[in-house]
């Protein structure tokens, strides 16, 4: 136990010295930092604050939330303030503390793979080992992935190899500087460490900040659904359906209560919060008018979602953490509207509306709900993206739908604020939906900028 303090203590010298200084110009004694056993390794993918905290700016960009100019000149960063205004420039010089999470999970990922090639995988230890393993893949990818979503252009098959990556850091040497490398290797590698851990890992874990198969494959559905690979976004979502099918029923849940939904809930997959950024806790941080008019009197969701304090501010409540931190994990109701969207886009319309009627069922007041049918691919789609807002409202997954989507004509949507007397617009296939790099990893690394004009 003391060699696991030790450790821990050492990483989080490291994280306080990466809050003033780029996480990649770091360079510590790596001697220290290296676990010896798998004791050790465990407890480094156990630090759930760096672990299972998703990152949350890109969050702020999109449309989920409508804020007044004097609630956002209150938050904290320029980064904030910015990201809601699609400025050009968002950091104004600062280090990004998204940037540098996601890369001290990076960080934390390499350290366990690279000690484990250090550690003989023999018939006495070979469950355990290959279950670290599989989890550090999977921490790794899960942060490469939220990486792409907000400092590499949106996913497109036709050009993806000639689009820029992010840095794929592979090991847990702070000498190593990869390049950029092509937006299609990016995703590539995080499919290929994702496929790997699910043959390593168990089907579920107890725990559940620690991944399991289905955890793997719910990663892997979300993944697959971003870049329009719908085959295999159908068969990741049907297999965590058929393992995990079993959802609430709002109508059983106390609309009153300040958070109604439980953190163990019978959904949760995986769980995740997003960094708590001053948007997530302020009290003025009004849920899209365009969202509360779209639920149904009978739709139990605007009770155990939206909380009310008058005068026109309605908040967001229902994260499946119980607390203020939004949930950015997965969960069964994603599964089921990514299985029913792969569905439609495969022309399967009858069993991609059967799977939207099962969800929405648990969410309206018993005896009320009227199902949906379609007769063309494009209604069932825009049911399903419309339903699929309605439901994982504050998620964190409107920004990557909102890149996905302004790709097709059909789905493209322009986003406006109206902002003290301006009218600020973000048009479809905006360079803004590609956050820049922050200008002290471009000076530590020499790594190309995003354009954002």
């Amino acid at each position: 136990m003391k060699k696991i303090y030790l450790i821990l203590i050492l990483l989080l010298i490291m994280n306080l010295i990466s809050c003033k200084k780029d996480f990649l110009e770091i360079k510590p004694d790596q001697k220290l930092l290296i676990p010896t056993t798998l004791a050790d390794m465990q407890a480094l993918l156990d630090n759930d604050n760096v672990i299972n905290t998703g990152i949350g700016l890109h969050a702020i960009s999109a449309d989920d939330y409508e804020l007044s100019y004097q609630t956002l000149i209150s938050f904290d960063s320029p980064a904030e303030r910015n990201s809601y205004t699609w400025n050009s420039d968002i950091f104004e010089g600062e280090p990004s503390f998204d940037w540098n999470l996601a890369y001290r999970q990076v960080f934390y990922a390499n350290v366990v793979l690279d000690g484990l090639k250090k550690i003989e995988n023999n018939n006495t230890n070979r469950s355990e080992y290959n279950i670290i393993r599989g989890s550090a893949l999977f921490v790794r990818a899960f942060a490469f992935y939220e990486l792409a979503q907000q400092f590499a252009q949106p996913y497109n098959e036709v050009d993806a190899s000639n689009t820029l990556g992010i840095p794929l850091k592979l090991s847990s040497d702070v000498n190593e500087r990869p390049g950029r490398g092509n937006l299609h290797g990016c995703y590539q590698k995080i499919i290929a460490d994702l496929n790997e851990a699910f043959n390593l890992v168990p089907l579920k874990q107890a725990i559940l900040t620690r991944p399991g198969k289905i955890a793997v494959k719910a990663l892997l559905a979300r993944i697959y659904n971003s870049i329009g690979n719908h085959k295999q976004s159908l068969e990741a979502s049907d297999y965590c359906i058929k393992q995990s099918p079993e959802l609430m029923d709002f109508n059983t849940l106390i609309p009153t209560r300040p958070r109604p939904i439980a953190s163990n809930n019978v959904e949760i997959i995986h769980k995740r919060f997003m960094e708590g950024y001053s948007f997530v806790f302020s009290l003025s941080l009004n849920v899209n008018p365009e969202i509360i008019k779209s639920y149904h009197v009978d739709d139990l969701r605007s009770l155990i979602f939206l909380r009310d304090y008058g005068n026109g501010n309605i908040t967001f409540k229902g994260t499946y953490t119980n607390t203020a931190y939004l949930f950015s994990g997965l969960a069964t109701d994603e599964m089921y509207l990514i299985r029913a969207e792969s569905k439609a886009w495969e022309n399967d319309l009858n069993g991609s509306m059967d799977d939207l009627n099962l969800l929405l069922k648990t969410r309206w007041k018993a005896g009320k709900y009227i199902s949906y049918t379609a007769s063309t691919q494009k209604q069932a789609l825009e049911i399903i993206f419309m339903e699929r807002r309605k439901e994982l409202i504050s998620r964190g997954t409107r920004w990557t739908d909102l890149r996905k989507l302004n790709q097709n004509s059909l789905y493209a949507k322009t986003l406006v604020r109206q902002l003290n007397n301006q009218t600020i617009i973000i048009l479809p296939q905006s360079l803004k939906y590609t956050f820049p790099i922050p200008q002290n990893e471009i000076d530590g690394s020499g790594i190309e900028q995003n354009t954002r004009e």
